[in-house]
Order: C-alpha cells, then structure tokens, then sequence
C-alpha cells in the first residue's frame, strides 16, 4: 500500500531521518517506537505530509488514500459543545449525518451539550479516534492513543480497533504504554539517531527469549544466582534463548523445582534492551 524508499530529511544541517526504507501493507499494524529526538515526529509528519523530506520518495499503490490522524495532544475548539464540534468536523468530509453515530461508539452522547475543551484526555481520545476512523480512512496513523484512557476505555478501543482494521484498515502507532503495545501491532518499527535500527514481526521477537521461572528449596540460591537467576520472594526467573538447554543444566545440578513456567519475552523487555544498547549501558 505504501512504499517508503530511501528517505532524509535535515534541520538546520541536522540530519534527523537518514535513509529510510520500508514497506507497509494494507490491513498492517506497525508499532512505531524510538527515543526522544529518534526522528519518528519527523517520519510520520512526513507520511502527513505536513513535512516534505529532502531526498528519498513516498509512494502509494494507487491514488494517495484518505489518511485518518489521531494526535497525542488534542486541540479542540473551545467555544463549541461537543455535538457542535462532531458536527464540524465531520462536515468537513462529508460525513455530518454520522454524528449521533460518532457520539454513540465514543459513549459521550450524554455530554453533546458540554463545551468540548471540558472533556478529559481520555474522553478526547476516544472521540478523535471515532472522527478518524468515522470517514474511513486507508491509513490510520495514532500517536499515544490510549493515554489518558480508564481501563474499561482502554479494552473498548482494542475492540474498536480490531473491528476496523479486519476491514483492511492500516496502522501506524506510537506509544510509550509498551505493556499495551503488542496488542495493537504486530510489526516493530524501531528508530534510532534517524535511522530504522528494528523491522521485525512481534511475533518473532517475542520467540527470541524465553523466561523461565520456578520455586525451589533456598538451598540452591548460591548456585542459581551463578548461573544468572533472579530471585524474589522466593521465585527465582531468568531470560534465556535456550529454554531447552537450561532446563537440561537444572537437572544435572540437581535442582528440584515447583510451579515451573517458560514463556516467551515480552516486548516491553525487548525495548528495554534496545535503549541500554543505544545508551551504551
């Protein structure tokens, strides 16, 4: 759907994105991280293009399609109710007779009277979220969509989410809400000083490690923090990428076990990683 070929762009003299290449196809949902100055308001102003970049190409399949944009901070017009708001901005598009509609999926049909610079952050997300995907759009790009979201708001999105995406809808999210974000993607997208450091499925890197975590007699502790355990309140875990080889060396030390668990790396651990590399701890 789109193709992102070989891309720069400087500010001042400073390169901040350099040679970005990548694909995305329609109905994919890519994860979009990187440090702060890594270059990702860049990109994504870029894919908006809000920015225009110095050298590389953008190219779609097919016409340019309808981009839907949900900020990380909302800017609303403070003069007008909500129902007044929703209105505008569907009518922009075409879309005015949508509006119960947007108020109802967004759950605030109780507050179209309230000026819409009351809403609370989470409100304001939810209902810019529904404006977005309301006009149905190719490509829908979310930058920290859940901030500021309950936990009941939070599961209703994930729901929303699914539905419009099994729709052929694409997905470009950044997030810092890590612990949330391998349930809203499943491609990594990692920057690092402008460059694309990660491309790489989840799924995949979910399979890279593996932690294996066990209860076993306080004997054995000397031994096991040895062999790079972790120990607290008497659970003892450690990441391995070898999850068959270290049960193996388990056994021949001896060491019996209890409430056994292996599973895979979270990608919340996977990142954490990446940035002590980046920091060079």
């Amino acid at each position: 759907m789109l193709k992102i070929d070989h891309i720069s762009k400087s500010f001042n003299g400073q390169l901040v994105l350099r040679d970005i290449t990548f694909q995305m196809t329609e109905g994919e949902s890519i994860l979009l991280l990187g440090a702060n100055g890594a270059g990702k308001s860049t990109l994504i102003k870029i894919v908006l293009q809000m920015l225009k970049q110095d050298r590389g190409s953008m190219n779609w399949e097919g016409k340019r399609p309808h981009i839907g944009y949900v900020p990380q901070s909302p800017s609303m017009i403070g003069n007008l109710t909500l129902y007044q708001f929703v209105s505008y901005m569907l009518s922009l598009h075409g879309k005015r007779k949508q509006i119960q509609e947007v108020l109802r999926d967004t759950g605030l049909e109780s507050k179209k009277k309230v000026l819409a610079e009351n809403l609370s952050t989470g409100q304001m997300k939810r209902l810019l979220f529904q404006l977005a995907v309301a006009v149905k759009p190719k490509l829908l790009i979310m930058d920290e969509p859940t901030a500021g979201m309950d936990l009941e708001a939070k599961r209703k999105f994930r729901r929303q989410l699914s539905n419009v995406r099994s729709n052929g809808m694409s997905v470009l999210i950044t997030t810092h809400i890590l612990s949330e974000a391998e349930e809203l993607a499943e491609r990594l997208l990692y920057l690092e000083d402008g460059v694309i450091k990660v491309d790489r499925p989840i799924k995949e890197i979910k399979m890279d490690r593996k932690s294996i975590s066990f209860r076993t007699d306080s004997k054995n502790k000397r031994i096991l923090v040895s062999m790079g355990y972790i120990q607290k309140d008497g659970l003892y875990r450690k990441l391995t990428e070898d999850a068959d080889n270290e049960l193996e060396l388990l056994i021949q030390k001896s060491i019996k076990f209890s409430q056994l668990e292996i599973i895979g790396d979270t990608l919340e651990q996977y990142v954490e990683g990446l940035e002590r590399d980046e920091g060079g701890i």
